[in-house]
């Protein structure tokens, strides 16, 4: 192998490419990343079997190949160096990077026992407009569960069919609903759960300038390919393995019983919530929330801390309501909407509380049992 590439897209491909290596593994040369050429691009190829990636951008092919390199080697290599191009060399399983001034010489790995990388049959794929897919992730990830022993709910639900696409993350104590629709129908309904390291993913990696992804389910896995940089001409493919296991049916799950309702302005609640916030711990964290003619009292209070008290203007008519919750549930949302209003219907203190922001975005919040 003998190619020339710019240092700046390839150090930008080889630091999305080396967040899903893994830095210990049972597996050795999983902590490799492995670079082959085509006619006029070169692959670089990362996974942890779980997840993988593959980068595609433009280089200058002088000699066709394919060589592994120590992921922390050469991401060193590509930070330190100051130069515009940078050249790279294998003879069997030496590799030599150099710069204008010098160059390194790394001892590789065989690619023969590196794992095969999964091809995109782009006639079968789904095609989602990008920034709309990024909101759906960043407003339903954050509330997927970190319990094993609740599998399912360790992802995110993906649902897609004809011209609806629906995304949802809970765990067990909140929901978070998303839906969007789309201007084409697709022929190949899709209802899978998909790991968050998967979802984080492809959120980072989707810029302003994407305009769609394309998406497809073979079997158990689920793969992904969008373009980026300038005028699109490098390109990545994700490829996801699925998480087993029965996703609840969270239509059953949200309440429409609800006979209460308050409309509140989203940056005074956000403020409001995190200074109340201030005197719980992580062994209690509780707020009650206090309705009245068009108030809201946010209470927080905890032994041997103290306690806070912050008012706010909500527009809530009725009898005065009293209702506890993690506060951490609310803050969390609040992080990822940019809606100036959002409106809380809710029934008694014992049944969930549904958050309405914007259209077709449902949060859905159960309350505490407790004393504040």
């Amino acid at each position: 192998m003998k190619i020339t590439c710019d240092r700046n897209l390839l150090l930008a491909a080889f630091q999305i490419v080396s967040s899903i290596v893994p830095s210990r593994n049972t597996i050795p040369i999983l902590q490799n990343i492995k670079i082959t050429t085509g006619d006029k691009s070169i692959l670089i190829i990362g996974t942890d079997l779980e997840v993988g990636v593959r980068y595609e951008l433009p280089a200058e092919i002088k000699e066709k190949g394919t060589i592994l390199f120590p992921t922390q080697r050469l991401g060193a290599i590509l930070r330190e160096s100051a130069d515009e191009k940078i050249q790279i060399e294998s003879d069997g399983h030496i590799s030599q990077v150099k710069t204008e001034n010098g160059y390194f010489k790394i001892m590789g790995t065989d690619p023969a026992d590196y794992p095969d990388f999964p091809d995109f049959d782009a006639k079968k794929a789904v095609s989602i407009e990008s920034q709309g897919l990024k909101e759906m992730i960043r407003k339903t990830i954050f509330a997927t569960s970190g319990e094993i022993a609740r599998y399912a709910l360790t992802g995110v639900l993906l649902e897609i069919s004809k011209k609806e696409l629906r995304m949802v993350g809970s765990d067990g104590k909140r929901l978070a609903y998303i839906k969007r629709k789309s201007e084409v129908e697709v022929a190949q309904n899709i209802k899978v759960i998909v790991p968050p390291k998967s979802l984080a993913l492809l959120e980072r990696i989707i810029q302003d300038d994407n305009k769609q992804v394309l998406l497809t389910l073979e079997e158990t896995q689920l793969k992904i390919q969008l373009s980026v940089g300038e005028d699109n001409k490098s390109s990545i493919l994700i490829f996801s393995g699925l998480i087993e296991g029965n996703f609840p049916d969270y239509t059953n799950v949200i309440p429409s019983d609800c006979d209460k309702k308050a409309e509140v302005v989203t940056e005074e609640f956000y403020s409001a919530i995190r200074r109340a916030a201030l005197v719980t711990t992580d062994k209690f964290k509780a707020t009650k929330l206090i309705f009245k003619n068009n108030s809201l009292t946010l209470f927080s209070r905890t032994q041997d801390v103290g306690e806070a008290q912050v008012e706010m203007k909500a527009k809530y008519e009725g009898k005065p309501f009293e209702i506890v919750f993690n506060p951490e549930f609310f803050i969390d949302v609040l992080r990822v909407i940019n809606e100036k209003e959002f409106t809380m219907e809710f029934k008694d203190k014992a049944s969930p509380m549904i958050l309405k922001i914007g259209r077709n975005y449902v949060y859905l919040v159960m309350p505490l049992s407790v004393d504040v």
